[in-house]
């Protein structure tokens, strides 16, 4: 049983003497649990876009002479920086309002914002990782091939079906290995949130 949970079953017991005190003490709690979590999705996601810049710098498809990289993978593989930085000063926005909270319902309406933020996030990304992966996988699998001119001159259509279903199966790997990186990161945070808002559902009644 955590602090809060202690807070709650002594609500309960003390509630005809000090419901007020208590319910202010339980909202402080609720307060500083969801100001926590969010200020963590916000520090991850800091780490994310520096992990990302550092990988970037060291190493990028665009940078193998060797390696053909469609205009579309190349865009996207850039795009996502900018992205990123919107989404920091969205969670860092989201961090703001639920540090400056003053009512039951204002941090009702942040939390939900905080969470629909995170979701976004997550399937932005999803997204990205899963066209990205499947235009990156078609491109090499087809120059292994010779090319699109030589594949599509020789190609029969059980080849057409090999190489989309080689694409799709590795894209998916490379999705699901994104969601549960996703979820180990940003998981935890998410149900604290989720539970913070059922609480908070709870008092508001």
């Amino acid at each position: 049983m955590d602090e809060l949970d202690i807070f709650k079953e002594q609500w309960k017991k003390e509630e005809q003497h000090l419901p007020h005190l208590k319910f202010e003490e339980i909202y402080k709690m609720i307060l500083k649990r969801s100001s926590s979590a969010v200020k963590w999705i916000f520090i991850i996601s800091i780490l994310e876009l520096v992990f990302g810049l550092a990988v970037t710098a060291f190493w990028h498809p665009s940078f193998e002479q060797d390696l053909e990289i469609p205009p579309v993978a190349e865009w996207i593989s850039w795009a996502v920086f900018p992205l990123g930085i919107y989404f920091i000063y969205r969670f860092f926005s989201n961090y703001r309002l639920i540090n400056t909270t003053s009512s039951v319902n204002e941090l009702l309406t942040n939390i939900m914002k905080a969470r629909r933020t995170v979701r976004l996030w997550i399937i932005i990304n999803l997204v990205i990782a899963g066209v990205g992966a499947m235009i990156m996988m078609l491109s090499a699998l087809i120059d292994q091939k010779g090319g699109w001119d030589a594949f599509t001159a020789e190609a029969s259509l059980t080849d057409y079906f090999i190489i989309f279903g080689l694409s799709a199966g590795l894209t998916l790997f490379i999705v699901t290995v994104t969601l549960a990186i996703y979820f180990l990161l940003y998981g935890l945070l998410m149900r604290r949130l989720n539970r913070n808002y059922k609480e908070l559902k709870k008092m508001e009644l």
